[in-house]
C-alpha cells in the first residue's frame, strides 16, 4: 500500500471561508468549540472554524480540473461533478443506468454491490476517489425492489475540521465587516387603483415613489493561524473496497493516472488555498506557514495533529517509534518524511510549499507504480 498523511499550519487573515446562518442582516463564521489546556485545568472555548465538507468539496473540483488536463478534455468523471454538484451516486436518480443493472441481475445480493461499486467508479473518478452513498428511496409498493439496495464506498481520501492552533488560539479573532449593497437613487413606478368621484369607476393610474438607495449588512469576517489535517489511501483508487477488493481496471496505467489527479489535485488545493466560499470579495490574506507529510509504503501512519504544539517534531519522533515497534514483530515499514518551515536535521527540507509537493509526487508516484506492478 502506499498513504499519505499531510500536516499543514496557515495563516489566513480576514477570511470569510465557511459561513453558516444568517441572523437578522449578519452573516455569521462557522464556529467550533475546543477544548484547550489552561493552568487551572481544561476549558472550553469557540474558535472559526472552516468545515472538512468544505475542504473536500474544493479537493473534489480540483480533481475534475486536473482530470481534465490529463485526459485530454475527456475525462471518466460524471456530469454532475464536472458541474461542483457533488450528488453522486445518492439514489436511483443520480446513479449509472449501467451500474442499476447491476443491481436487477439475479445473483447473490453481496454480488450485485460489489459489481456497482465496481461501475460507479469505472465511470466516474471523483466517485471513485471521494466515495459515495447510494441510498435509493423505499416507495410503498417497492419495498422488495432490487434496487432498494444500499451501496457504499468510503472516500479514499480524510479531511477533519480546520481549527486555530493552540499555542495562538488566543491571538484568533472573529469581528463582522459593515456591508452596503447600493442602488442607484432613483424612483420606481408601481401601477395602482384610485377612487375619482363616486359616479365614476376607479382609474389606474401610476404613482411615483423613492426607491431605498442601500441596505445595510454585516459579514462576519475572522484572522488565525489554522492547522489542516490530510490523509489518503492512494492503494485504494481504482480498486473496489465494500465487497471484496478487485482492480477495477486492466490496464494498471489507468490506476497510476488516476493516483496521478489525485496528487495533483492536493497540491492545487494546498499550495494556493484554494478551498473556502466568499473568495470573490474576501479572498484571504494567507500564506503557509509550515507543512510536514510522511508517505508509508506498508502500514499506514498519520502525523501528529498540526493544531498541537511542536507537530512537526512530535510527528519525527513517532515515525523513529514507528519503525522500531514494527521492526520488533518483523516488518520494515519504509517511511519518508518531507518538511516546510521547520529547522530539523536529517530530513528532506525544502525551501517551498512548491518544492515539497513536487517531491511528494515523486516518491508517492514510484513507490505506487512498483505496487502496481508488483501486483500484476
Amino acid at each position: 500500500m502506499v498513504y499519505i498523511s499531510l500536516g499543514m499550519r496557515f495563516v489566513a487573515n480576514v477570511e470569510a471561508l465557511n459561513m453558516v446562518e444568517t441572523v437578522g442582516n449578519i452573516t455569521k463564521h462557522r464556529r467550533a468549540p475546543v477544548v484547550v489546556k489552561t493552568g487551572e485545568g481544561y476549558s472550553v472555548k469557540y474558535v472559526p472554524a472552516v468545515s472538512g465538507e468544505s475542504f473536500a468539496h474544493a479537493y473534489q473540483e480540483s480533481l475534475v480540473k486536473v482530470a481534465e488536463l490529463l485526459y485530454n478534455g475527456d475525462p471518466p468523471v460524471c456530469q454532475y461533478c464536472k458541474r461542483g454538484e457533488f450528488f453522486k451516486s445518492m439514489d436511483v436518480k443520480y446513479a449509472f443506468p449501467t451500474a442499476l443493472e447491476m443491481l436487477k441481475r439475479d445473483i447473490d445480493i453481496f454480488e450485485r454491490k460489489f459489481l456497482f461499486e465496481l461501475e460507479t467508479i469505472k465511470r466516474c473518478l471523483v466517485e471513485d476517489i471521494g466515495g459515495f452513498l447510494y441510498t435509493p428511496e423505499r416507495r410503498r409498493g417497492h419495498q422488495n425492489s432490487q434496487l432498494n439496495v444500499p451501496v457504499r464506498r468510503t472516500s479514499r481520501f480524510e479531511v477533519g475540521y480546520i481549527i486555530p492552533v493552540f499555542e495562538a488560539i488566543d491571538a484568533t479573532a472573529i469581528e463582522p465587516q459593515l456591508q452596503a449593497r447600493h442602488a442607484p437613487s432613483e424612483t420606481e413606478t408601481r401601477t395602482g387603483d384610485i377612487e375619482i368621484e363616486e359616479t365614476e369607476q376607479p382609474k389606474s393610474v401610476q404613482i411615483k415613489k423613492p426607491r431605498a438607495a442601500q441596505m445595510i449588512y454585516y459579514v462576519e469576517t475572522a484572522s488565525a493561524l489554522y492547522g489542516l489535517s490530510f490523509n489518503i489511501d492512494l492503494d485504494g483508487i481504482g480498486r473496489t473496497s465494500m465487497v471484496k477488493i478487485k482492480d477495477a481496471f486492466d490496464d494498471p496505467e489507468e490506476r497510476i493516472r488516476r493516483v496521478k489527479v489525485a496528487l495533483g489535485a492536493l497540491a492545487l488545493t494546498l499550495t494556493g488555498t484554494a478551498f473556502g466560499a466568499k473568495r470573490s470579495r474576501f479572498l484571504p490574506i494567507s500564506e503557509i506557514d509550515s507543512l510536514v507529510a510522511v508517505i508509508s509504503r506498508k502500514l499506514p501512519f498519520a502525523v501528529s495533529s498540526p493544531v498541537t504544539r511542536g507537530y512537526i517534531v512530535n510527528t519525527l519522533r513517532r515515525v523513529k517509534s514507528f519503525k522500531g515497534l514494527l521492526k520488533k514483530v518483523g516488518i520494515e515499514n519504509e517511511l519518508a518524511v518531507l518538511v516546510y518551515g521547520a529547522e530539523v536535521e536529517n530530513i528532506e527540507r525544502f525551501d517551498t510549499p512548491e518544492d515539497l509537493m513536487n517531491r511528494l509526487l515523486e516518491v508517492a508516484l514510484n513507490w505506487t507504480a512498483q505496487e502496481v506492478i508488483s501486483s500484476d
